[in-house]
C-alpha cells in the first residue's frame, strides 16, 4: 500500500512512498491545476468538467507521487499530450491507479480507535 508500481507504454513506474504530505500536495495541486475551480467544478458537475476534472487528477497525481513520469514524457505535461496517448493513460488511472488512491483516502477517513 506505501508504493504502487505501474506501466506506461511497456516502461515501469512506482510512485513515491505514500505519506499524509503526499495526500495533501495532490489536493493543493489539483487546485493549482484548476486555478482554485476544483471544487467548483466537481460540485456543480458542468458540461465537460468531467473530463476536466480526470485531467487534472491525473496531471496532479503524476506531478505530486511519480515526477519521473512527468519528466520522461514530452512535453512534460499530461494536458499537452495528444488525444490517444492521454486516453491510454486515462485508462491506466481509472484501472489501476484511482483504486489504489481511493484505497489510501478511505484509510485516512477512518475514525481512530480512542
Amino acid at each position: 500500500m506505501e508504493t504502487l508500481t505501474f506501466e506506461v507504454k511497456g516502461k515501469s513506474y512506482t510512485t513515491e512512498k505514500i505519506v499524509v504530505g503526499k495526500v495533501v500536495d495532490l489536493w493543493k495541486m489539483r487546485t493549482t491545476l484548476s486555478m482554485g475551480t476544483y471544487g467548483q467544478m466537481y460540485r456543480f458537475a458542468l458540461q465537460g468538467s468531467d473530463s476536466a476534472l480526470n485531467v487534472i487528477d491525473i496531471e496532479a497525481f503524476f506531478t505530486v507521487f511519480c515526477p519521473e513520469f512527468i519528466t520522461d514524457i514530452k512535453p512534460n505535461s499530461v494536458s499537452s499530450l495528444g488525444i490517444q496517448d492521454y486516453l491510454e493513460l486515462e485508462g491506466i488511472y481509472v484501472t489501476t491507479i484511482k483504486p489504489w488512491l481511493d484505497a489510501v483516502e478511505d484509510l485516512l477517513k477512518q475514525k481512530p480507535n480512542v
